[in-house]
């Protein structure tokens, strides 16, 4: 065991490395990624929709046929109140008519928009003809059934006419109901009045109609302009980090393959032994940081690169690093890690394990450079279905060393990497100390829980 690193590892069946789940954040929830089903939308005809076609009546049919029921009904009774000696059976029998209608025409007007609004108007038309109870209260404007299947016909015809043909049948159903409510309310009033009394209802529900499907257009739109900014903004990242990528690969690599090669030379040169092992150590870790630049080049290029390895049909994957190496590279530096293992990390799969590297890596950097000279307590734990890693330093202004200030990018950069294995990560002061804390999931099992992701302050 090198310098400055502390290890405890515990045995998982008898400490409970299940209990990790709790210790981080909660229990893992359930992201089936499924999508919800679509609910049919209003102006579909009963049973259209993502479900296909229903014999079931939709709750909104079955509910306008009871109002209109109801209001039948109701009329028959206000026939009998305020008509003297008025025939029983004919007043009934026109409130069942009535709402007879209501039953078989309202779940129709969805197909049959054109032939239902014709029908509307014979049916309110037909008090006027019949020598009866009904036209006394016609005549006298005590009818309310006629006014509500009129307006409710009018908009159906309006959102629902699939063609020219049913559209003109219905308007010239109307405007001849109100050519023939004029005729025949000419003793009432002028002509012109009773037209417009008997189109009122009509222009009523076909001006709702059109309020509707002027918001659903404006909605649609809204949609369709949220998806383009969506495009846009995807395609403004595309470019930045193509841009990245190449700033990465002509200026940055080319200078790290350059610091590389002069410590090849030091080290070739060189007679001190300390100064060779140094220089050795140099050109290692620039060795792997031009390895790892060219990884995340590839990245920045393709970020579907960060997702799961691929099988092993397609050829072995490249060098897995270990999870806990940078423990050991800490302890050469100086840096004080009590490190507690649950569970056996060995055989986790390459991109957990590249993952969890960053993690480590990471955490220790962001400790030592803002909490130089303080022991950090480093935890992971393995359970069926995520790995768990906590890594936890004091913040002391007191502390001795340099202290180097971050731009924030690091844990920002790490949580993005988390999150594009379905994982979280969270990061931020507790009381007198700083704590990163990150869930990456394991195939198989289910999604990391959320841990509250973002980074808690600059660091």
């Amino acid at each position: 065991m090198r310098a400055g690193v502390t290890t405890n590892v515990v045995d998982p069946l008898r400490e409970g490395a299940g209990r990790g789940s709790d210790a981080y954040g909660g229990g893992m929830s359930d992201h089936t990624g499924s999508p919800a089903p679509s609910s049919p939308r209003p102006w579909d005809p009963p049973g259209d929709g993502a479900g296909g076609r229903s014999a079931a009546p939709r709750p909104a049919t079955a509910l306008l046929v009871c109002v209109l029921a109801v209001v039948a009904a109701a009329n028959g009774v206000f026939c009998l109140v305020v008509i003297e000696d008025a025939d029983v059976a004919a007043v009934l029998a026109g409130a069942v008519a009535m709402a007879a209608a209501s039953a078989v025409l309202v779940p129709l007007g969805p197909r049959f928009p054109g032939a239902v609004a014709v029908a509307v108007v014979l049916a309110a038309a037909l008090p006027y003809l019949v020598d009866s109870d009904w036209r006394e209260l016609a005549l006298a404007g005590g009818l309310v059934w006629p006014v509500l299947a009129l307006a409710w016909s009018a908009a159906n015809l309006v959102r629902r006419a699939r063609g020219p043909r049913g559209a003109a049948a219905g308007a010239v159903a109307f405007a001849g109901y109100a050519v023939f409510v004029a005729v025949v309310r000419g003793a009432e009033g002028p002509a012109l009045v009773e037209a417009l009394n008997a189109s009122a209802p009509v222009l009523g529900g076909a001006a709702l109609a059109l309020y509707g499907r002027l918001a659903q257009a404006r909605a649609e739109r809204a949609r369709q302009e949220e998806r383009e900014r969506a495009l846009l903004a995807e395609r403004a990242r595309i470019d930045e980090r193509r841009r990245l990528a190449r700033e990465m690969h002509d200026v940055v690599s080319h200078q790290v393959s350059l610091i590389v090669l002069q410590a090849g030379a030091l080290a070739s040169t060189s007679a001190d032994p300390g100064v060779r092992e140094i220089a050795d150590r140099i050109r290692a870790a620039g060795g792997r940081a031009v390895d790892e630049l060219r990884e995340m080049v590839g990245v920045l290029n393709d970020p579907s690169s960060v997702r799961p390895d691929p099988p092993e049909s397609f050829g072995p994957a490249a060098d897995v690093p270990d999870p806990l190496g940078p423990v050991a590279e800490a302890g050469d530096a100086g840096q004080r890690v009590e490190l507690t293992v649950r569970g056996d990390l060995a055989g986790l799969p390459p991109h957990v394990a590249r993952a969890l590297h960053r993690v480590v890596q990471e955490s220790l950097t962001n400790a030592r450079k803002h909490a130089p000279g303080a022991a950090v307590g480093l935890t992971v734990a393995r359970n069926p279905d995520a790995v768990l890693v906590e890594a936890v330093n004091p913040v002391d202004d007191g502390l001795s060393g340099p202290l180097i200030e971050g731009t924030g990018t690091g844990l920002e950069g790490l949580r993005h990497r988390v999150e594009m294995l379905d994982g979280s990560l969270r990061a931020g002061r507790e009381g007198d100390g700083f704590r990163v804390a990150a869930v990456v999931p394991l195939p198989g099992g289910p999604d990391g829980p959320d841990t509250g992701t973002g980074t808690g302050g600059r660091r």
